[in-house]
């Protein structure tokens, strides 16, 4: 039984670890747009499919509502029309943190890769925001292929 527990421990410790140093290597750019696309989106090495290997207790239709917000923005043709929407994604996955339906490694990743689209002119949050849409679209992708409820 200790065995157990200390196996789930250290797989607990290394995603721990893992989450950290995504958070980390987006933190370290100015803006979201600064991440090369290979980065951000590589299958298997990009920060999107680590995060939804990390993931995978995060239920689909959960993932899906918000991917679904953020579809609706794209609509928007100024920063100053999508702001407000962006900034309610935050409360509303922390509810989800808080009713135990969106991990809180996944909310902690989504809040440092939002914290780096508001930056810039006009033109860079609005490119910071398409890349945003890209990253959250291949977590969800990557979540279904890698086998997501």
């Amino acid at each position: 039984m200790a065995n157990g527990r200390n196996r789930r421990n250290n797989r607990n410790n290394n995603n721990q670890n893992e989450i950290n140093e995504i958070i980390q290597k987006i933190n370290k750019y100015d803006k979201l747009s600064d991440i090369s696309a290979k980065e951000l989106l590589d299958e298997e090495t990009g920060l999107a499919y680590k995060v939804a290997n990390l993931s995978r207790g995060l239920k689909t239709n959960q993932i899906r509502r918000f991917f679904g917000a953020i579809r609706k923005m794209e609509n928007k043709s100024s920063w100053k029309e999508i702001e407000p929407e962006f900034y309610l994604l935050k409360p509303r996955m922390a509810v989800g943190v808080g009713r135990k339906l969106v991990p809180k490694d996944f909310y902690k990743v989504i809040m440092a890769a939002m914290n780096k689209v508001n930056i810039g002119s006009e033109e860079e949050k609005l490119e910071n925001f398409k890349v945003f849409v890209e990253f959250f679209e291949s977590i969800v992708a990557y979540h279904k292929f890698l086998g997501g409820d």
